[in-house]
Formats: structure tokens, C-alpha cells, sequence
């Protein structure tokens, strides 16, 4: 057993503080007891919505990614975070990161061209 510096005087000792500093990963960012994870996702999937999986803590989760979702928006999956040592659970939140490829085929490259041209989204105008 560990305890603090022997007491005064035969007395007991003391107590003993133990700080520990959690660094953040690759995978997740701690903010309190909630953990950040970037999710990334594909422009289509933004668009149209998608379900996808996540890899929590100590589980797969299926989450569902609306329609119309924007890079930054973030989705929050109650009690998935970190355990705060009192038996709660802190949330696990996707925040949303839109991915342009950078190399497309000519085929994908002629569909995006084709959308600029039919599309009436102005998003500097919004």
C-alpha cells in the first residue's frame, strides 16, 4: 500500500496526491470527459447523408450523418467518452471534416464538372 510522508510525531501519514496528465492521440482529443474525434467523410456523403461506423473507446458505433451536414458541425454520441471514476461517462463527439480527393479519375472529374455546371449552390452567397 502507498500513502503520503510518514506523520509528526508517530502519527499517521499523510495523504498522497498523484497528478496524472492524459496526452491527447492520433485517434482523439480529451475535452473534460468528452472525447473529439474529426470524422471524415466524403463530399457524397455530406450531401446525401450516409450512416457510417465510428470505433469508440470500447466499441463500434454506427452513426448517422445527415443530409446537408457542414465541415465543423459536430455530432455528439451520449455516454461514449471517458469514464469519470464516480461510474459516469462523459460524451463522444464527431466533428465533421469534408474531403475533397486529390486525384480523381477523368470520369470523377468530368461528374464534379458536370455538377458545377447544373448546380445553383452559391455557398459565398449563403
Amino acid at each position: 500500500m502507498v500513502s503520503g510522508k510518514a506523520g509528526v510525531n508517530g502519527g499517521n501519514n499523510g495523504d498522497l496526491f498523484i497528478k496524472i496528465n492524459i496526452k491527447n492521440g492520433p485517434k482523439f482529443t480529451l475535452n473534460g470527459y468528452d472525447l473529439i474525434e474529426d470524422l471524415k467523410i466524403s463530399p457524397w456523403e455530406a450531401a446525401l447523408g450516409a450512416r457510417v461506423n465510428i470505433t469508440g473507446i470500447d466499441e463500434t458505433i454506427s452513426l448517422y450523418i445527415p443530409p446537408g451536414i457542414q465541415s465543423g458541425e459536430k455530432i455528439k454520441i451520449p455516454k461514449k467518452g471517458y469514464k469519470d471514476g464516480k461510474g459516469s461517462r462523459g460524451d463522444l463527439v464527431a466533428e465533421i471534416k469534408i474531403m475533397v480527393p486529390k486525384k480523381m479519375t477523368n470520369e470523377e472529374s468530368e461528374l464534379f464538372k458536370k455538377l458545377q455546371e447544373i448546380s445553383q449552390f452559391k455557398p459565398r452567397s449563403e
